[in-house]
């Protein structure tokens, strides 16, 4: 019967998912014209950008080029300390540079070791890793994008299609930190998905930094079964115990008892086990609370 129980379970989990909307995915598809430019122009080159779109930084690929010289020309990636290594004038130090300073560097050097007599070089920023940030999970689209200009957390998920059907309402920011003289990405803030919430749309207009990972999970939920009014699966919500999920059923039924409901939980091992609960019990996600009849 327990086997029969989450059968059903899992295929109405199916079904619902399919057709189950979030309010964020709306808000996001009927931003204002000035916020959805960002989606219009994915294809092509952004318009907005700012002092810092041009700096070269970690990760990226120059396409070095001294004309009338394809000996000295380079194509180099940067690396954590911001050093490159040139043909004839060795290491230089770019970190902060624009590529215009970088090709006036390598120029200045070039004639000052008395290499070429004005020397005319260019350098492309061929791919810009260090000016890009990802989203991942529970989006249309996700990957890795180019942040060109100022760009809000909103403003990134319409450029990731929006989040899917199976979303959660909470979205995690990780961001490169130093600590001890490292750089690793840890856990900047944490927010809920929203927008109904004014405090919160101003959480989820604050800009995003290049490196950035935005990160949208899977929506968890739980499931309310037996002598209930409203049985079927619903999203979870914080602080989650027994006496809200008999509200959020509609009530035990005339022949349910309040006295006797069990909760069917997985184990981390994966086992299922039958847990008597009191009202005033936790519900995790994943569980299925039964409400029994009564006895008399």
């Amino acid at each position: 019967m327990l086997i029969s129980l989450f059968a059903n379970v899992f295929a109405q989990e199916t079904e619902q998912a399919i057709s189950a909307k979030l309010k964020v995915e709306s808000k996001l598809s009927t931003l204002p014209a000035e916020k959805t430019s960002v989606i219009q122009q994915e294809q092509s080159a952004l318009s907005v950008t700012d002092s810092s779109s041009d700096l070269v930084g970690e990760g990226d690929q120059l396409l070095i080029t001294v004309f009338g010289q394809s000996d000295l020309s380079a194509d180099v990636i940067v690396g954590p300390t911001g050093i490159i290594t040139l043909p004839l004038v060795g290491t230089i130090s770019i970190k902060g540079k624009t590529a215009n300073e970088v090709a006036s560097i390598f120029a200045s050097k070039l004639e000052q070791g008395q290499y070429l007599l004005n020397p005319k070089v260019s350098v492309k920023i061929n791919q810009q890793v260090s000016r890009s940030f990802s989203v991942i999970g529970e989006v249309l689209r996700p990957g890795r994008f180019p942040l060109q200009g100022q760009m809000s957390i909103v403003e990134a998920l319409s450029l990731a299609g929006g989040v899917t059907p199976r979303a959660d309402k909470h979205l995690k920011v990780l961001r490169r930190m130093s600590q001890n003289g490292q750089t690793e990405l840890r856990e900047f803030t944490s927010m809920k998905l929203d927008f109904d919430d004014e405090k919160n749309n101003d959480s989820l207009m604050q800009k995003i930094l290049p490196n950035d990972v935005l990160i949208i999970g899977q929506q968890k939920n739980f499931y309310v079964y037996g002598e209930i009014r409203r049985p079927g699966m619903y999203p979870m919500e914080d602080d989650l115990n027994i006496v809200r999920v008999l509200s959020i059923g509609g009530g035990v039924t005339e022949r349910g008892s309040a006295s006797r409901i069990i909760i069917h939980r997985k184990s981390d091992s994966g086992e299922l086990k039958e847990i008597p609960a009191q009202i005033s019990d936790p519900v995790l996600p994943g569980d299925v609370v039964m409400i029994k009849e009564r006895i008399f």
